[in-house]
């Protein structure tokens, strides 16, 4: 039983030549749980530092992600904004929570999220633009990774 709409599950990697591109959407099942709740189960990771993360440093930002653990971070950006393109040697996990902003990778790529969407971006080079006229929220946990 979904209470509110569920959103995409978008998901970014580094191609052979380096370059982010998205993977198909995902799809996860949904659990119901006791007490009427349910669960999805969205990515799950082993260890970290995560291996077998293809990583291209060229667009690489210090102070983001760290070496060897977590981060959790959440972001705002009114209207107009743009980050720089950029990458960390991380797989972010993340929700839109309010507002609707554009992921743009380093190939070309560029998709649109809106509050409820997840994403998944596997040390992929990205940029974040708010092409609205609303102020964006999300925030991401940055699992540390390794080729």
């Amino acid at each position: 039983m979904a209470f509110i709409p569920r959103g995409k599950i978008a998901v970014a990697v580094v191609n052979a030549e380096g370059k982010g591109v998205f993977e198909e959407d995902r799809v996860a099942e949904v659990h119901d749980l006791p007490g009427n709740a349910t669960l999805r189960r969205v990515f799950k990771v082993d260890q970290v530092p995560v291996p077998g993360i293809a990583y291209e440093s060229s667009h690489a930002m210090d102070g983001i992600a760290n070496k060897s653990g977590l981060e959790w971070v959440e972001c705002e950006m009114p209207v107009g904004a743009k980050s720089p393109m950029h990458a960390t040697p991380s797989i972010d996990f993340g929700t839109i929570i309010t507002g609707e902003v554009t992921l743009i990778l380093d190939s070309g790529e560029e998709k649109t999220l809106k509050a409820g969407d997840l994403y998944i971006l596997k040390a992929a080079a990205h940029a974040w633009e708010n092409r609205t006229s609303q102020p964006v929220r999300f925030t991401t946990v940055l699992a540390a990774s390794r080729p």
